[in-house]
């Protein structure tokens, strides 16, 4: 089994090194190893897989737009089946402790997770915001308030159009984004 893992793991490395486009994860400074770049990209291929499955999508880009107008209606996040075995698999990933924090719910005595502040993915998410005005923005807000504030979740949910989709790295940051505030 691990042996399987490993050959889909270093496949997943070549289709991504051959493919480096602006499809494919940035990876700024280095700040994500080889491994961490398999599995920001799984990460994504499997957020893209759930929501084209849920709303019944060919692309990607419209599913993300579905899910963002259901989240902007209905003003909390859809909960999906399939997020279980995601998240139950997330806190196992090698990069989680460069993007998460883990945290006990004081009321709840839960575990959950939230976004790690002054990490190498706040790094990440100022390179990501040098090319879009919307990451820019999210960026400096995650980055002054030290959390992901209400005002913008409802704006990242609203202004999905402003997002360029087709761009494996904003569909990251918009996958890290949900799966955080699911996790809280």
């Amino acid at each position: 089994m691990k042996k399987t893992i490993g050959i889909l793991m270093t496949i997943l490395l070549l289709i991504s090194c051959a493919n480096s486009d602006k499809y494919e994860i940035e990876n700024p400074n280095g700040i994500w190893t080889d491994s961490e770049l398999v599995e920001l990209n799984s990460l994504v291929s499997e957020f893209d897989r759930i929501l084209i499955s849920e709303y019944k999508s060919e692309s990607e880009i419209k599913a993300y737009e579905e899910f963002s107008k259901k989240v902007f209606n209905d003003m909390v996040i859809p909960d999906l089946k399939e997020y279980t075995e995601l998240n139950s698999d997330l806190k196992k990933l090698k990069v989680f402790d460069k993007i998460w924090r883990n945290f006990t719910d004081s009321i709840t005595n839960k575990k959950r997770f939230d976004l790690k502040y002054n990490s190498k993915y706040q790094e990440y998410l100022k390179h990501v915001g040098q090319k879009s005005e919307f990451i820019k923005v999210y960026a400096e807000r995650f980055e002054s308030a030290g959390d992901i504030v209400p005002s913008v979740v409802a704006g990242f949910a609203k202004n999905i159009e402003d997002i360029d989709l087709s761009d494996k790295n904003n569909r990251l940051i918009f996958t890290i984004h949900y799966l955080t505030l699911i996790n809280r």
